[in-house]
């Protein structure tokens, strides 16, 4: 039986097959499909952790209890997860424990770019990494079988270009089989000062010359011979790429990456004429070709950041591309009048409604400069135009932090207010200790947390602040003011975001008390879980005076009816298709010209 995968599904199905038993992780493109695709099957349990360092640790504790386990991140959470990671890579494992991560090329939907490969060196570990979909269902059961031969985790990295591609996909049955829990009394999870350690790291050493020897003959890593002039030592999507630009050439083809097959490099090597290595972003594979002594063009043929196409390649390419009679495409142009624009909050968005809410606060303090310390989610694209709100955003949870250590930089800090902004899963998810951490050493700052009830940003994921499972079970919610009272804090505002006065009055207290303050402004999201669209408003054409206070809040939903005032200023109108009825831009309006429907004649 055959289907049409996207990469991300295939990973869920190839573990699936192979008798995956627990599968957790947490949200972040491009990996969020995977887990949201597993839990559809009944028999395995899956869940979101609160982050990607407790979803680690929980994959450890189910590998020690003799499950098959994946534990599922982005690039950006494996910095988290690293954690509990090392050790576990030293120690090796007892039921077979995969890593998968997602790698975000060319910061599609993603703060950062970053290359993961290097962990796997860091790690000492086996990595593994597929083309295409049907690659992607396949290395699944390899990568398990590694891990139980090697006593290893096992390091499968993807790309948004294969997580997010689809491909014909050779389904096949489930196997099951789990191994029994660890022997609690032994030394091999419970590392000691002095020769313990040592004997792990050396182990570790040795089980990556076991690795090598492996890396040669497993048929994860294969010679495609084609003309020997040219021979192309590839993995990922590049290799795609290159199939597609030149499939007359030769290719090694690598799905094992880490550690390399030195001895398969060789044999490529001493029989092709001109060798190149093709990736993406870091020379991971070009320097370790390098440092074997083996002669290879690579990086100045490509760029160092983005992710590579066709069209790039072809050009980087282009003595390659006559050797075999070939012309350079045409780089695609752009469709013909498509609209450029930023990023930006959906309609009726609550962040929308607290950024205007602190802008009015703002106003209000005028002899305070108002520093906003950012942080990871959909509120960070508060930091471009027209928001021009945060300062900056590092990671998740960090903005609690940095506003604490900026607060205690400064030396007369009575001219600023300084306040953090962060959403509630990014606060379940690493903000509570930060915000311990700034009540308990003294802080003076303010922090603004919109609660959306949702992880809106990767799709609208469910939470702990939610109640309900990745399996769909709900359960007690978290109670985010309860929590923040008990770490210790006494000033706190709990507000309506869609009442801007109020809010704005809340936000001008806050920034006034000498301590850490919080404003808890919980309105939900208008996407997730259920679109939310309530009545569109209008606007009153005679009552518009083209003052364009509304569209200082920046919803999408405001536009410019092409109309003017006598005075030659621009009208406004409400795109009804786009508008979600919040009101935001009623509550602005000074002359009442926004109403809801049918508000003026019911006035």
């Amino acid at each position: 039986m055959k289907e049409i995968m996207l990469g991300n599904e295939a990973i869920a199905r190839g573990a699936y097959e192979a008798g995956l038993q627990v599968a957790v992780g947490y949200p972040g493109t491009p990996s969020t499909e995977i887990l949201q695709t597993i839990r559809q099957y009944k028999d395995i349990y899956c869940e979101w952790s609160v982050n990607e360092k407790v979803a680690m640790d929980v994959a450890i504790g189910s590998s020690l209890g003799g499950a098959k386990t994946i534990v599922v991140m982005k690039h950006a959470g494996l910095n988290v997860a690293s954690d509990p990671f090392y050790p576990i890579a030293f120690m090796g494992v007892n039921g077979p424990l995969v890593l998968i991560c997602s790698d975000d090329v060319g910061a599609v939907s993603s703060p950062t770019e970053q290359d993961t490969r290097i962990y796997a060196d860091l790690f000492h570990i086996p990595m593994l990494e597929p083309s295409d979909s049907q690659e992607a269902k396949d290395f699944m059961r390899s990568a398990f079988e590694i891990s139980e031969r090697f006593d290893t985790p096992v390091f499968y990295r993807t790309t948004n270009g294969v997580s997010h591609s689809m491909g014909v996909v050779e389904l096949a049955e489930r196997t099951d089989g789990r191994k029994p829990p660890f022997d609690k009394t032994s030394p091999k999870f419970r590392p000691q000062g002095g020769v313990h350690p040592s004997v792990m790291h050396a182990n570790a050493h040795d089980r990556l010359k076991r690795l090598a020897a492996f890396a040669s003959e497993t048929p994860l890593n294969r010679i495609e011979w084609g003309d020997r002039r040219v021979g192309f030592i590839t993995s990922g999507t590049p290799y795609q790429y290159l199939k597609e630009m030149l499939p007359e050439a030769s290719f090694l083809k690598l799905g094992l990456t880490y550690p390399l097959p030195e001895a398969l490099i060789r044999e490529f090597a001493g029989q092709v004429e001109e060798l190149y290595v093709i990736e993406e972003l870091e020379p991971f594979l070009e320097d370790r070709i390098k440092a074997l002594g083996i002669p290879v063009r690579g990086r100045e043929l490509r760029p160092d950041v983005g992710a590579l196409s066709v069209e790039i390649l072809s050009e980087r390419l282009e003595d390659v591309m006559q050797t075999f009679g070939k012309e350079v495409p045409e780089r695609r142009q752009p469709l013909p009048g498509v609209i450029i624009r930023f990023p930006t909050l959906c309609a009726g968005c609550p962040h929308l409604a607290a950024y205007y809410a602190i802008r009015q606060a703002q106003k209000k303090i005028k002899e305070k400069d108002v520093v906003i310390l950012g942080d990871i989610g959909c509120y960070s694209l508060g930091i471009a135009a027209p928001h021009n709100m945060l300062s900056c955003a590092f990671a998740m949870g960090s903005g609690i932090s940095v506003a604490h250590g900026f607060c205690k930089a400064l030396q007369d800090p009575a001219d600023k207010a300084i306040l953090a902004y962060i959403g509630d899963s990014t606060f379940l998810h690493a903000g509570m200790p930060a915000l311990l951490n700034s009540i308990y050493n003294e802080s003076n700052m303010t922090l603004v947390l919109t609660d959306n009830s949702t992880t809106a940003m990767t799709g609208g994921q469910e939470h702990a602040g939610t109640g309900v499972t990745l399996k769909g079970d709900r359960h007690t919610a978290a109670r985010i003011p309860a929590i923040i009272r008990a770490l210790g804090a006494e000033d706190i505002h709990e507000v309506d975001p869609y009442d801007l006065k109020n809010t704005s009055q809340a936000v001008k207290d806050a920034i006034g008390y000498q301590g850490v303050s919080v404003i808890i402004a919980k309105g939900a999201c208008r996407m997730f879980p259920q679109k939310i669209k309530s009545p569109a408003y209008h606007v009153e054409d005679d009552l518009c005076t083209g003052c364009g206070k509304c569209l200082t809040i920046y919803c999408p939903g405001l536009v410019l009816s092409g109309g003017k005032t006598e005075k030659g200023k621009n009208k406004v109108a409400i795109d009804p298709f786009v508008c979600v009825g919040c009101g935001l831009c009623a509550q602005v309006c000074p002359t009442e010209a926004i109403q809801a429907e049918g508000g003026r004649e019911n006035a």
